[in-house]
């Protein structure tokens, strides 16, 4: 069968890193990597053009897709493209937002949804398309159905041992890893490792979607793909990283025997980091550059609320360590959205006193299928279908100062740290490239259009623009399929 995955575009009025990164769509790359004996192709539409031109060269049976919650209206704009041009075409979503609300991507374009890893699940789908057979059979599925509702297959362990999944397919991306990067890091290969977390933070669903199991891959299966990797640079996009000192140190051991020289930027907790400082100098010998460090707060009380088993002082030492041993840290913090002058002040005297640069400020946002979502269900101030505004920059509660006056608020605070090339250069401890750089230039325009889209966001709150956000394009003629898989018109 022919397949085509399709990397959805990033809306318009969805904010944040799209700006400063593009990184290539790994998660296609697994399900690629699956479909032995079928003829696959990827078009990635944050970096290409061509949609329709696509459908008509390449004539797929099969459109696979996934997103972020972001990402969902233009999912089902791209499926239901895909049914205006042939209805026969079998439409696939998967990805981490269908893991938790598969039900957001209910559509008469939508013919299947996986919820699980779409690398061992794909396979069986088209087995069963190409034999005839209902996809009812196939387990791990969620089938739309009239009104809106789900009906659910038989259930499924979320993956299989991941150390028998394939490699992902980076050859079906090949003529575009040049366009790959992140912030200063390229060109740049993404790596996954492990697939839920052992923690359960409150705000995260991470841990939720493998149904609290994390799954992590051998350090022997990780070396054997680090060696066929060919950017000089690779971003583990484990949830967390650091946080197996034996995992880490064997591996570690395995990476200096096979004489691999790469950076790395990945994920950490701070706590394992304070904690193991012999375990990040090793690191760092091995290339470690970066590290995203989820310090989320400012004070052990919100830290608490937020279930993160973690403290204030754990995270000021790790910074410590991580700078010492020269690796830079990417830290997250997350503000409430009932932040005062006060708060908003001790947030910056923690930035500034951590000589903290790369930033990523995230207002407290309860996504639907996390632990918060219940308790603030009801408090919501953006419509749930307005899923490009659900970007962890938009604010998505009741603040304590008013629309503007909160976006202007966070607007200084990062403006106060990643807008000042001096700050960089003084604190930064990955050698930056040349003020006047290409490289440079794209950051810093990156980070202009950001500044843009949060002066202003607090118009994105206003009916009109709300209205395109829930936009999900033109509607398709409902369509139901036999038990055979064969479409009928209704």
């Amino acid at each position: 069968m022919r397949v085509l995955l399709i990397r959805p575009p990033v809306p318009a009025y969805t904010i944040g890193l799209k700006h400063i990164m593009v990184c290539e769509p790994l998660e296609l790359e697994y399900v690629a990597a699956g479909l032995s004996g079928h003829e696959v192709h990827i078009l990635d539409l944050q970096v290409e053009r061509g949609l329709r031109r696509k459908l008509r060269s390449f004539r797929p049976d099969v459109v696979g897709t996934s997103s972020y919650i972001t990402g969902v209206n233009e999912v089902k704009k791209l499926c239901r493209t895909v049914k205006r041009w042939n209805p026969d075409v079998w439409t696939v979503v998967g990805g981490v937002h269908a893991s938790r609300v598969a039900e957001d991507f209910v559509d008469d374009s939508v013919d299947v949804i996986v919820p699980g890893d779409g690398t061992s699940v794909m396979p069986e789908l088209l087995a069963a398309i190409e034999e005839g057979r209902s996809v009812e059979t196939v387990p791990g599925l969620a089938l739309p159905s009239e009104g809106g509702s789900i009906n659910w297959t038989d259930q499924r362990p979320y993956m299989p041992d991941p150390n028998e999944l394939p490699f992902p397919r980076r050859d079906l991306t090949a003529h575009l890893r040049h366009k790959y990067y992140y912030i200063y890091h390229r060109p740049l290969a993404l790596m996954k490792t492990t697939w839920g977390c052992w923690y359960d933070c409150s705000f995260c669903y991470t841990w939720r979607i493998t149904g609290g199991r994390p799954y992590a891959r051998s350090p022997e299966s990780i070396v054997q793909e680090l060696a066929e990797i060919e950017e000089d640079e690779v971003y583990i996009v484990d949830d967390i990283f650091l946080t197996n000192r034996k995992r880490l140190s064997e591996l570690g051991r395995l990476i200096r025997e096979r004489g691999i020289r790469k950076r790395y930027i990945c994920f950490g907790r701070s706590d394992f980091i304070a904690h193991n400082e012999d375990l990040i100098e090793m690191w760092a010998d091995l290339g470690l550059s970066a590290v995203l460090v989820g310090l989320e707060a400012t004070t052990d009380a919100e830290l608490e609320l937020m279930n993160k088993r973690n403290t204030t002082d754990a995270n000021v030492r790790a910074i410590e360590v991580l700078r010492k041993h020269g690796v830079d840290t990417y830290g997250s913090l997350i503000p409430d959205p009932g932040y005062g002058a006060e708060e908003w002040n001790r947030l910056w005297r923690f930035i500034d006193d951590n000589d903290l640069y790369y930033l990523n400020i995230s207002p407290l946002t309860p996504l639907p299928g996390t632990e918060i979502w219940e308790r603030y269900r009801d408090e919501i101030t953006v419509p749930r279908q307005a899923h490009p505004l659900w970007d962890l920059s938009h604010v998505v509660l009741p603040t304590g100062t008013g629309l503007a006056v909160y976006y202007r608020t966070l607007l200084r605070t990062y403006s106060r740290a990643i807008l000042d090339m001096r700050r960089a250069r003084r604190v930064s401890v990955r050698k930056l490239p040349p003020l006047v750089s290409m490289a440079t230039a794209r950051v810093l325009w990156g980070a202009i259009k950001i500044w843009v889209q949060l002066r202003w966001a607090h118009r994105h709150h206003g009916s009109r623009i709300l209205r395109k956000a829930m936009d999900v394009g033109t509607p398709v003629p409902r369509r139901r399929r036999d038990p055979a898989g064969q479409e009928v018109a209704m």
